[in-house]
């Protein structure tokens, strides 16, 4: 490390001390770009500054909006960022979902730079699932304003956040109880944050409660058994299709067997369908990126090009956009197969597809697995 940069970091937390020591908020930045691919923590990050909005004596109703990256265009962005606060000090612009425009589309370029020089009266919170630090617009955001990066938790420290999700409920679940809550639900925070909503609820109304633990705070936690999880939860843990393509571009076969068996437990044996379609406009995606490789032309821009102007390809997912980063896992993933290897997956998964159109539905699963053997 630089010795600038230590003189940053030592600034960094000589501030965060002085505000701590004095009581004193950290100041309104009129940018705020908010990163997670959780959509919790990305709705916590919003929760806060909005409340610090209504602090320093914005009136929300009066003097915010929200708006969608790729629902607007460059005229009604810098209109919304360029209206004066009506009766309040500040007015606070929500821009969402920035990630899903290219990095060359003129909305991006737009947002860029207006955050060279932003608007002292507005606050605007731009949103993102995912987004490098190499960017433009992070670059940008970095110079004038906050980042909030807010990390998912990894995997082993999963429990520890989610008791802390039960204590900030009222609840007191025992290890058994939070494995299980996990093993139902899943790692993804809304739907952890809504099923402890639920026990929340049953508990304040079951009679037969008994009597929580109070924490130093003087909060009362009302403990939760393992039994109740599992009898008050449904298990809603999702496992999406697209998760067995990705399963297949990595050559992980264990994973997307599991993946396999868990989406046809839960959905049916029609779900197969759906996952010889995805599975097909994946090897096509990845074919694609190997021949533009071939010919020297394996950049992620050149291959998102290509991707959005073959339909079969772009609109294989329900709901789902090609963004920039997508465009980089599918060529990073492309180098995992060789080009003649992804022609005969596609064709032989056409015989797949034929021998469950034509066999029993037992007989069809049996020859997807043995297609997804074969990747290995």
């Amino acid at each position: 490390m630089t010795n600038a940069q230590n003189n940053n970091t030592a600034a960094v937390k000589s501030q965060t001390k002085s505000r701590a020591e004095t009581g004193t908020k950290a100041k309104l930045q009129p940018i705020n770009l908010i990163i997670s691919q959780q959509d919790l923590l990305r709705n916590e990050a919003i929760t806060r500054l909005r409340q610090r909005m209504v602090e320093e004596g914005v009136d929300l109703e009066l003097d915010s909006q929200v708006i969608e990256a790729e629902q607007t265009d460059v005229g009604s962005f810098v209109s919304a960022t360029a209206t004066l606060p009506f009766l309040s000090p500040l007015r606070l612009v929500i821009l969402q979902n920035i990630d899903l425009l290219r990095a060359s589309d003129e909305r991006m370029q737009a947002v860029i730079d207006y955050c060279e020089n932003p608007n002292p009266t507005t606050v605007l919170a731009i949103t993102a699932n995912r987004l490098t630090k190499t960017t433009k617009l992070y670059k940008a955001v970095a110079k004038n304003g906050l980042i909030i990066d807010r990390k998912a938790p990894a995997k082993a420290d999963l429990p520890q956040h989610v008791n802390l999700m039960f204590q900030r409920a009222g609840l007191k679940a025992d290890p058994a109880a939070t494995k299980t809550l996990i093993n139902l639900v899943g790692d993804d925070l809304t739907s952890l944050n809504s099923a402890i909503a639920q026990l929340a609820a049953y508990k304040a109304t079951d009679t037969d409660s008994v009597a929580g633990t109070e924490k130093p705070s003087g909060q009362i936690l009302i403990p939760v058994t393992q039994r109740e999880v599992a009898e008050l939860v449904s298990e809603t843990a999702e496992v999406k299709a697209w998760e067995f393509s990705d399963a297949l571009a990595a050559k992980d076969v264990a994973s997307a067997l599991d993946i396999l068996n868990r989406l046809t437990k839960s959905e049916g044996e029609g779900v197969q369908f759906l996952i010889v379609i995805l599975a097909a406009s994946k090897l096509r995606e990845l074919l694609t990126a190997r021949v533009l490789i071939e010919r020297g032309e394996g950049s992620a821009d050149v291959l998102l090009q290509q991707l959005q102007s073959q339909p079969s390809i772009a609109k294989s997912g329900k709901n789902r956009a090609i963004a920039p980063w997508l465009a980089q896992r599918i060529m990073k993933q492309a180098g995992h197969f060789r080009t003649e290897e992804l022609r005969e997956a596609l064709r032989t998964l056409a015989e797949v597809e034929y021998t469950m159109k034509t066999s029993p539905s037992q007989l069809g699963r049996l020859a997807l697995i043995r297609w997804v053997l074969q990747l290995q």
